[in-house]
């Protein structure tokens, strides 16, 4: 439940600042514990059709890109060095004119091995 509109927000906190003050009256009216426990009750159910009333977020909008890249190196030169080729390669797929609707490149030698794979649009859900 922590994914809810602002309008369920506020009636939940509404909700809250009214059961708070029952409580409150509970602790100060002792004589009224039975009535006002069944008003809490009555709350509950209240609070669970506010819930059941709450309306999703909007969905984020999908991702223009997706990048994966996995890149082994024996020591943090390599590792840079290889992420500048990496870049270096996405960045020449990015300018490249056309739209593909995908890459995957990959290098290896004495320095190590990247792996990338970038997706235009919405991403796949299951990475290959």
């Amino acid at each position: 439940m922590e994914h809810v509109d602002a309008l369920t927000r506020q009636k939940i906190r509404e909700w809250q600042v009214r059961r708070l003050e029952i409580k409150d009256q509970m602790a100060n009216e002792p004589e009224r514990v039975l009535e006002l426990s069944k008003v809490l009750d009555q709350m509950e159910e209240e609070h669970e059709r506010i819930l059941a009333e709450a309306t999703p977020p909007a969905p984020a909008p999908a991702a223009a890109f997706a990048l994966r890249l996995e890149v082994s190196a024996s020591n943090r030169r390599d590792l840079r060095k290889l992420l500048e080729l990496a870049l270096h390669e996405l960045d020449s797929v990015l300018d490249a004119p056309g739209t593909n609707p995908g890459h995957t490149g990959n290098m290896s030698g004495s320095l190590g091995d990247y792996q990338l794979q970038l997706t235009l649009g919405e991403p796949s859900a299951t990475p290959e």
